[in-house]
């Protein structure tokens, strides 16, 4: 845990105590849970290759655990398994009333045995990088290019600023086209008209990428169907007792990572790893696998059939025949203790009955640990994250809410959630949701607030109408205080309501959207909407009131499909519930950098 975050979470305990709150976890208003951050190898590590009696030992250079393997010694035969990616489904409505028969389909998995067999698997996506990989590279970019570029403003020297530009721009092309061939990307990133105003634009290059993403024919596969874990998971149900994963040559974002092959380290001082997948799995370099693996009939090297599918996208999953694999991957987790900070203000008729208030209180660090890429603007580097959107926005709503309720008691208890780690992935109220310090049967409903500090244009947004019937005529009857308001259906996976409705509680989700400062520097306090944030108060101060004075909120159960979307509200038109056009317009926040 970052000595930032401690001081975060003591403030946030301290204001709970000025306002006279109680704390759930005994006397503290801290409530401690682990985050795996690495794994340490508590016996020798190895990888072995055997056909017939004869068995070879992997040079330890050429392999290594995963740090998110699970603890395992196995052996068994060696199949290739492509990416282990399944397409998503096609869009369109019920079978009977859709043809999907020319839906284009992609399953690595399919009619491959895969029982008791090693599994060896590439890494991401078919035809995709690492997506945090990619982001990453883009902040590297963004921030190599505002260096060079600060003393060429100072100058005044526009021919200078130009080659600059064409150069950074033609290396991002050049990155971005390895893996989307035939792309048209001339119009991103254009030089403006004044080239002493360049910037790099990070919306300027994710905006075309996408659209010509979204015109790519064939298969579509989700944004998790790339992970390990997602992998692991399909491949573990299958039957597999092991994994060998190899990420291609074709994989890599540039010639130099491709050579260097490097590993993911074994623990991090930036973020969490999670549980330990189901298997266990080491990570073995492409040259390594190209000379000891040869797959089907053929005998084909992994990296051919990589190019292969990567240029067809049809699967070549095959037994590697003649080969088992062996492994030993005993493990133990290295941990740390992280605190959500929990506060609550006791009912009155209705104390037994509890509503969950949460905003989580992390973001996504400084240069160097976490996240966080830098920024220059005028020769000034900034290198902090603040997240005064995400999500001090949402933190400071939570703490007037709690002085609010303190002053004029509920009739129900309600609970005020600081969670740790969602920007880790929504580490603090999953642990909260799995062993809460309450009985979580009693709770009526759990409202989320993230990144509500920013109303521009678009309005406000609020999520998880289908959760229960009770919200919308409960929304209708508060009104929009003068706001747009987009009514989303669906339950965002991305923040933490999410894991109270995986628990079959209902859910909000108030939200004003992401930005150009979206996890970058620029996300400071003075690009807050104040006067949008007190009227978006006003909405989650009804709502609240409504549901803690003792309003039936009845859970319902999610629709065919799930309610869950690992999209943002309004991305998809078919769960919008509908959208109220504002009557006034409260000042909009300041440009982004």
């Amino acid at each position: 845990m970052s000595p930032e975050l401690a001081e975060a979470a003591q403030y946030l305990a301290q204001r709970h105590r000025e306002l006279g709150l109680e704390p759930l976890a005994g006397d503290s208003f801290l409530a401690d849970f682990p985050i795996s951050v690495g794994v340490r190898a508590s016996q020798p590590v190895s990888l072995q290759v055997v056909r017939g009696r004869k068995t070879t030992a992997i040079a330890s250079a050429e392999f290594s655990i995963a740090p998110q393997t699970a603890s395992g010694e196995v052996r068994g035969a060696a199949v290739f398994v492509g990416y282990a990616a399944a397409a998503e489904p096609a869009p369109g409505g019920d079978d009977d009333k859709a043809d999907k028969s020319d839906a284009p389909t992609y399953d690595d998995l399919a009619g491959v045995d895969v029982k008791g067999k090693i599994a060896v698997v590439l890494l991401d996506a078919p035809g995709r990088p690492d997506t945090m990989t990619f982001f990453r590279r883009l902040q590297r970019e963004a921030s190599d290019f505002a260096a060079a570029a600060a003393p060429l403003k100072q100058s005044g020297d526009v021919a200078g600023l130009r080659a600059l530009h064409e150069r950074t721009r033609g290396q991002v092309i050049a990155m971005l086209q390895r893996f989307m061939p035939g792309a048209d990307l001339k119009d991103m990133w254009p030089l403006p008209a004044d080239p002493l105003t360049v910037e790099f634009d990070l919306q300027a290059i994710v905006a075309p990428v996408m659209r010509e993403a979204g015109k790519r024919k064939g298969p579509q596969f989700a944004m998790g169907a790339g992970s390990l874990r997602t992998k692991v998971e399909r491949l573990a149900k299958a039957g597999a007792i092991g994994v060998v994963a190899v990420r291609g040559p074709r994989s890599f974002l540039d010639d130099a990572e491709r050579e260097a092959d490097a590993f993911a380290p074994l623990q991090r001082e930036d973020g969490a790893l999670g549980e330990p997948v189901a298997l266990p799995v080491v990570q073995l370099k492409w040259k390594a696998a190209d000379s000891l693996l040869r797959v089907g009939k053929g005998k084909q090297k992994i990296s051919a059939l990589q190019a292969a599918i990567d240029g067809d996208f049809v699967p070549r999953s095959a037994d590697i025949p003649g080969v088992e694999l062996q492994l030993s991957a005993v493990v133990e987790p290295v941990q740390v203790q992280t605190p959500n900070v929990l506060a609550r203000v006791p009912g009155g008729d209705l104390r037994d009955e509890i509503v969950v208030i949460g905003a989580h209180y992390d973001h996504i660090g400084v240069v160097g640990r976490g996240e966080c890429g830098e920024s220059r603007k005028d020769g000034v580097v900034d290198g902090i994250c603040n997240g005064a959107d995400d999500n001090a926005s949402g933190t400071a709503m939570l703490l007037e809410l709690a002085r609010h309720f303190q002053q004029q008691r509920p009739r129900r208890t309600v609970v005020f959630a600081h969670f740790a780690g969602e920007e880790l992935g929504l580490l603090g109220s999953k642990a909260l949701a799995e062993r809460p310090p309450f009985a979580l049967d009693k709770v009526v409903a759990m409202v989320n607030l993230d990144m509500i500090g920013r109303l521009g244009p678009k309005g406000l947004a609020i999520g998880g109408l289908v959760s229960s019937d009770a919200w919308m005529p409960l929304l209708d009857r508060i009104g929009n205080a003068g706001l747009s308001v987009l009514y989303e259906g669906s339950v965002a996976t991305r923040s933490d309501h999410a894991s109270f409705y995986r628990k079959n509680l209902p859910v909000l989700f108030f939200f004003t959207g992401t930005h150009a400062d979206y996890h970058r520097p620029g996300d400071h306090s003075d690009k807050i909407n104040y006067d949008g944030l007190v009227a978006i108060g006003t909405l989650v101060h009804g709502v609240t009131r409504a549901v803690a004075d003792g309003l039936a909120v009845p859970y319902k159960a999610p629709p065919a499909g799930g309610g869950l979307a690992s999209g943002l509200p309004g991305q998809n038109p078919e769960t919008v519930v509908k959208r109220v056009q504002g009557s006034s317009s409260p000042v909009t926040a300041p440009a982004a950098e």
